[in-house]
């Protein structure tokens, strides 16, 4: 059970000594979350390299959540679309590497697209965020050599583990839905078919204005851009409000993280990272999520751009990723209701005159 279920058993209960436990598993679950990726991640990075920790931090995120979040068809079709999955995160990156801009535009687009099609058939489940994050962190961060043979190695070895835990946890659901049956029902028309393009065709845009604009960190505007377009449904109707918070969360995080960096010594800032990361299995707030994100990005960026340089930078670009996701939200908004007047039933239209 997430933040979420456990606060709102927290608050339904009415008994100190249950909500005294609740929140002990809260803060175990937390720090054995952490410990977990410290060594899941370090230890795949140390083995396959620094540079294809992206990949480890994509399979780490991959692998909690298939434990408890199906693609909604048949187990082994889903083995194959994870497959999938995982060779577009390698793919991706040697589009970025090799291609302008503009063609990776539409590379972007269409695998991004292609992989929510495959994994988040039930948007509200959170599969959508996970697997384009990974897409991100492991496309914008390209190798070649002998890191991107390592890099295929890893991206096999956590098919291989991903797919164990699917089979062990989904094995006999969704018999009769085969892969193919999910790929015949994409629509554009329908209104997760809408929310899927619109989301791949926002953050591929994003990503393309980060690039043309040559902006340090560039895939930042694309996280940004992903974290604002992503709420499907109802919670859609509240883009302005979260468009707000991720600014200010980003804002605050920062700002934060600077005073901090201010009186702790840099080699101890290595465990900003960490305790950011327990904090956050306490919070299920937006706004308080993107605060604490900031450490850990900082963190990697302040070697490069320093404290001063990292901070301004994460801002800018934040702002530039949920501005372009508040005007792609309203482009879009407008091509629905084009749609939507164009099809029209005709008795609802002027009949042309026949007199002649």
């Amino acid at each position: 059970m997430d933040a979420h279920g456990l606060w709102a058993k927290v608050k339904a209960t009415t008994e100190p000594r249950i909500k005294a436990r609740l929140i002990f598993a809260m803060s175990i679950r937390s720090i054995l979350l952490v410990s977990f990726a410290v060594v899941f991640i370090g230890g795949l990075s140390a083995v396959f390299g620094p540079d294809n920790s992206g990949l480890a931090v994509a399979g780490f995120c991959i692998l909690l959540g298939i434990k408890h979040v199906p693609y909604g068809y048949r187990a082994t079709d889903s083995v194959i679309a994870l497959a999938f999955v995982l060779a577009a995160m390698v793919c991706g990156g040697l589009a970025a590497q090799a291609w302008p801009p503009v063609p990776c535009l539409m590379v972007n687009f269409l695998l991004i697209t292609v992989i929510l099609i495959l994994v988040a058939d039930e948007p509200l489940m959170g599969n959508a965020g996970l697997y384009v994050f990974g897409y991100l962190f492991v496309s914008q961060t390209p190798v070649n050599g002998e890191a991107l043979a390592s890099r295929c190695v890893l991206a096999l070895l956590l098919w291989l583990a991903c797919s164990a835990v699917l089979l062990h946890k989904h094995h006999g659901k969704f018999q009769n839905v085969r892969l193919h049956d999910m790929l015949a029902a994409f629509s554009v028309s329908s209104a997760k078919g809408l929310w899927q393009i619109r989301l791949s065709a926002g953050v591929a845009m994003a990503l393309l204005i980060g690039e043309l604009a040559g902006l340090p960190r560039g895939v930042w505007v694309g996280y940004a851009c992903m974290s604002v377009l992503l709420p499907f449904g109802e919670a859609g109707t509240s883009l302005p409000m979260r468009a707000l918070q991720r600014i200010g969360g980003v804002v605050v995080g920062s700002l934060l993280y600077a005073g901090f960096s201010l009186v702790v010594p840099a080699g101890s800032r290595i465990l900003f990272g960490p305790i950011a990361g327990i904090c956050m299995g306490f919070s299920s707030k937006y706004m308080v999520n993107n605060a604490l994100n900031c450490f850990g990005a900082l963190l990697l960026a302040e070697s490069v751009y320093g404290v001063s340089g990292s901070v301004t930078l994460r801002i800018y670009d934040n702002m530039i990723g949920v501005l372009f996701a508040v005007c792609c939200t309203v482009l879009f908004s407008l091509l629905e209701r084009h749609a939507s007047s164009d099809e029209a039933p005709a008795t609802n239209r002027t009949k042309p005159s026949t007199n002649v």
